[in-house]
């Protein structure tokens, strides 16, 4: 099997993963219900995802890898809020067709105690994604007191800019992300 096969075979899982979650609720989903919504058998689903909380969360690690690309793109004489901002304004450039699967999958973070303490655990990679380019861009070391509150501050700034998409339908995301580095910028001052 082709990594793109793979890719294009774990995006539908995950479609019709977040459409029974929408519908039934994650705790009344098994993850044969699961396996049998995306035409395959269990053991098939098990090769793409361990737990049906990874069939929510699974996106978030390719995410995650993009963002680690798209800083390393950034030059290095960037200030790292400028960085961070452009970064996630890149990871985070859906076409309409993938926002409701977005929706869907920030849905179930924002309001299954379960999946949300599973993506927190997930935001720590991407905390020290940030936390290690900013402390090269400051010369200082990623374990410093400055790059881990950036690093945590960021995504806290993004987790907002989502809050808020979610909760306005018709909002558009890439505007709150340059409001929320805005804010960001300036210090809340």
């Amino acid at each position: 099997m082709t990594s793109a096969t793979r890719t294009l075979r774990a995006r539908r899982l995950e479609a019709a993963a977040l459409e029974l979650f929408t519908v039934r609720g994650f705790d009344a989903v098994t993850v044969d219900d699961l396996a049998a919504a995306g035409g395959v058998g269990r053991r098939t689903f098990f090769r793409y995802f361990p737990t049906k909380l990874d069939v929510v969360l699974g996106q978030l690690d390719d995410a995650l890898a993009g963002l680690v690309s798209a800083l390393a793109a950034v030059p290095d004489t960037v200030d790292p809020t400028s960085a961070a901002r452009r970064a996630f304004l890149q990871v985070n450039a859906y076409s309409p067709d993938d926002e409701p699967v977005l929706r869907r999958r920030l849905t179930l973070i924002e309001t299954v105690p379960e999946v949300g303490a599973r993506a927190s655990v997930r935001y720590e990679g991407w905390e020290r994604a940030l936390a290690a380019d900013a402390a090269a861009r400051w010369g200082c070391a990623p374990g410093e007191l400055r790059p881990q509150v950036f690093a945590r501050v960021v995504v806290a700034a993004m987790r907002g800019a989502f809050t808020v998409w979610l909760a306005a339908p018709d909002a558009e995301l890439e505007p709150l992300v340059v409001a929320a580095f805005d804010d960001l910028a300036r210090g809340f001052g």
